[in-house]
C-alpha cells in the first residue's frame, strides 16, 4: 500500500499544530504584558522563559524526531516488502532473513545481489538516503546528539553537517557533543527522496 502522501499529510497537520500553540502562547504573553510594568515584566519573562523555549523549541525538535523515525521505518518496510515479493515473483530459493546485516543495508544488498536491481542503488539519491540512515540513527540511539569532531571527515558530526537543514548545536564552547537540530522541511524533502527513490526501484523492475 502506497501511503506516502499520508505522511505528508501527517507532517502538514503537525506543524500546523506546532504553530498554533506557540501563536497562541506569545497571543497570552502579549496580553498579560500589556498591563504589566517594566519591573512586572522582567519577572514575568524570568517566570514564562522555560515555558517559550519548550512551546518554541524543544516540542518541535520531538516532533520532527519522531517524525523522521516514522518515516524512515515505512521506507525500510517497502524495501523490505519489495524483496519478500521479488522473492515470490522470481521463485528464490534466499530470503531476506539469510542474508547478514540489517535495515536497509541488508534489503539493498538482496534487491542487488539476489535480485540483480543494481542501476537505481548507483545514483545520488541512494548515496542521500544513506545519509538520512545516519540521521536516523543518531535521533534513534542517542537521542539526537552527537560526538563534536568537526575535523574528522568521516564522522557523524561530518556526515550530519551535508545534510541541508540539519543544525547541530552546543550550548557551551567546550561541549563535547553537539544536539541535532532540524524542521519539518528535512522530513518533506527525506519524503520526496523516498518517493523518487521507489518510483526508480519500481521501474527497474518492470523493465527487467
Amino acid at each position: 500500500m502506497w501511503e506516502l502522501p499520508a505522511y505528508y499529510r501527517h507532517c502538514e497537520v503537525s506543524k500546523i499544530c506546532l504553530d498554533n500553540e506557540l501563536a497562541t502562547l506569545e497571543h497570552d504573553m502579549d496580553k498579560e504584558l500589556s498591563g504589566l510594568n517594566e519591573f512586572e515584566q522582567d519577572s514575568f519573562f524570568r517566570e514564562v522563559n522555560d515555558h517559550w523555549i519548550e512551546t518554541a523549541e524543544t516540542l518541535p525538535r520531538l516532533q520532527w524526531y519522531s517524525q523522521i523515525l516514522v518515516v524512515y521505518g515505512y521506507f525500510e518496510k517497502l524495501l523490505n516488502d519489495l524483496c519478500s515479493e521479488q522473492r515470490a515473483a522470481q521463485n528464490f530459493s534466499l530470503s531476506l532473513k539469510d542474508l547478514h546485516g540489517q535495515g536497509i543495508e541488508r534489503a539493498r544488498d538482496y534487491l542487488v545481489k539476489v535480485v540483480g536491481l543494481k542501476q537505481t542503488f548507483s545514483t545520488s539519491e541512494w548515496q542521500s538516503i544513506k545519509s538520512i540512515g545516519v540521521l536516523r540513527n543518531s535521533v534513534a540511539h542517542r537521542d539526537g546528539f552527537v560526538d563534536y569532531e568537526p575535523d574528522t571527515p568521516k564522522s557523524v558530526y561530518s556526515k550530519l553537517r551535508k545534510i541541508e537543514g540539519v543544525e547541530l548545536r552546543q550550548e557551551t564552547m567546550n561541549q563535547e557533543d553537539a544536539q541535532i537540530y532540524f524542521n519539518e522541511h528535512v522530513v518533506f524533502e527525506t519524503l520526496k527522496l523516498f518517493d523518487v527513490f521507489i518510483r526508480n526501484l519500481a521501474a527497474e523492475i518492470e523493465s527487467g
